[in-house]
């Protein structure tokens, strides 16, 4: 699998820090395990880390948590409970590949987004509305915008892969997008970035690949 970078995410109006000259997306695959690993900016403009299993591994398929309450066998079983990294798992699922469906979707929200927008203009509408209204005509743009953002990769052939992950948008982590609308900024608060977020990841495919 080739490493494949995207820069994607309109960063102009952020304050200067090492997120301007990052990519919002890295896949590479894990020279150690062989696993498919991914690195996707948020909206919050953090970045959270990915790692998929393939079809066999004992956990492909499962959620991260279990269903069991703490303490319980199953949950003390459960993904969440086994894995260490940075503030513990918070995803797992498929890739995340766009469909005509999912922009028709879209279309179908955008005149509320607009209205919403409206009365918000520095909301998550008015944000929905900046980034979608350049596809609401091509879905083919819409499509390949999506999967430069999304968590997926691009493999050869059928692609089973089920990925396990973490965000860095927790308590105590700096995220630039935020910070830039004043809606979250506190003394202290450490932006995780990519040589960090890279770090753990590479940690999580060494757990993962141990894991029978």
């Amino acid at each position: 699998m080739e490493t494949i970078e995207y820069r994607t995410v309109d960063k102009s109006d952020w304050a200067d820090g090492p997120w301007k000259n990052e990519p919002d997306k890295r896949q590479w695959q894990d020279p150690e395990t062989g696993l498919p690993c991914l690195i996707v900016r948020n909206g919050a403009g953090a970045l959270c880390g990915y790692v998929g299993v393939p079809k066999g591994h004992p956990w492909h398929g499962m959620g991260y948590s279990g269903n069991g309450e703490w303490g319980s066998p199953e949950r003390e079983k459960s993904p969440e409970a086994v894995v260490d990294v940075h503030g513990g798992l918070t995803f797992a699922g498929g890739c995340r590949k766009p469909t005509r469906e999912g922009w028709e979707k879209m279309r179908a929200a955008y005149p509320a987004w607009e209205k919403e927008a409206k009365k918000f203009p520095r909301g998550d509408a008015a944000e929905r509305v900046k980034v979608n209204r350049p596809y609401l005509e091509d879905y083919a743009a819409w499509a390949e915008w999506i999967e430069q953002g999304s968590i997926c990769h691009r493999a050869d052939g059928e692609d089973d892969t089920h990925w396990f992950g973490f965000d860095c948008a927790h308590a105590g982590d700096f995220c630039p997008k935020f910070d830039s609308i004043g809606a979250r900024s506190f003394d202290g608060d450490v932006y995780r970035d990519i040589g960090y977020v890279t770090a753990e990841v590479t940690a999580l495919a060494k757990q993962l690949a141990a894991v029978k």
